[in-house]
């Protein structure tokens, strides 16, 4: 794989992405969804997040129009969990559909059903919460005060947050509550979204990438699927993912040294392989769209 120049060119990241969602197309499903890699079958929030990454791409509006499709015949099955709604609701928004209208359901309403009225915590823990505030906020619903100072009153004192809300903080979870509460109308430069950019600022590797968790016993090499994410956030903020430059790169070149011959995104360097996960998170990213 050979590696791009440290600060990726504006024409060498559209070309990636370019690359990465003419792959991404390939491994759609014939019923219009798409795998998670891990197991056989079209999974709901894999194909939630293809969606998010192709809409708007011209040569994939036929793709996304078939796995809007997928999604919609899942909707009225009664089986999906808060997470799955959240995925297709984002999904749905960025592709020109009507969250309140999808699959004979208002996705927001079934979103906000799950708020537990005692915490303000929306679905089974931080992740999906942040994710259900920025569904709710990019659909035009009106986001609960509770569910965001639940959200700043689950930051850690380190500046990020955990997956579940329990234990050490970790990139991915930090950088989806701070698009969260930008997207509710919190301020990016201060309060609880700036101390969680400075968290995120402090974990970046010197290849411009991020790790999930640092310290962390399984190793803090960065992965796509996170610094897809802080760039995302850094995006949300109001600059670009250039802007935060390290030693040998900054987030984007990042994620243009882990695409394959193919034009997938591999996790990581040291998992040179096509990952359908990590590809459609750094189109995204490389696309400069953030939730």
């Amino acid at each position: 794989m050979a590696a791009a120049p440290a600060n990726a060119a504006s024409d060498i990241v559209t070309n990636s992405a370019g690359r990465a969602a003419t792959w991404l197309i390939t491994k759609q499903s014939a019923d219009g969804g798409f795998s998670n890699g891990f197991a056989k079958g079209s999974d709901v929030s894999a194909t939630a997040d293809a969606v998010f990454a192709l809409a708007g791409d011209a040569s994939a509006k036929k793709n996304v129009a078939s796995a809007l499709n997928f999604l919609a015949a899942q909707v009225p099955s009664g089986k999906l969990k808060t997470g799955q709604y959240v995925k297709i609701a984002l999904a749905a928004k960025a592709a020109g559909a009507n969250p309140r209208a999808f699959g004979g359901k208002d996705l927001l309403a079934e979103i906000s059903k799950a708020t537990n009225p005692k915490t303000g915590v929306i679905g089974d823990g931080v992740f999906t919460h942040a994710l259900a505030v920025l569904a709710l906020a990019r659909g035009g619903a009106s986001v609960p005060a509770q569910a965001l100072t639940a959200l700043e009153a689950l930051q850690t004192p380190a500046g990020g947050w955990a997956f579940t809300g329990a234990g050490a903080p970790d990139v991915d979870t930090t950088a989806l509550a701070v698009q969260a509460l930008i997207a509710a109308g919190r301020p990016s430069n201060s309060g609880a979204a700036g101390r969680g950019l400075g968290y995120l600022r402090g974990l970046q590797n010197t290849d411009g990438g991020f790790p999930y968790q640092s310290p962390s016993a399984y190793g803090t090499d960065s992965n796509a699927n996170s610094t897809a994410l802080v760039a995302q956030a850094i995006i949300a903020a109001g600059d670009q993912p250039e802007s935060w430059a390290a030693a040998q790169g900054n987030p984007l070149s990042a994620l243009v040294n882990l695409q394959q011959k193919s034009g997938a995104i591999a996790f990581q360097s040291a998992f040179a392989d096509d990952n359908i996960l990590a590809t459609v998170g750094a189109i995204a990213a490389l696309n400069r769209k953030g939730y």
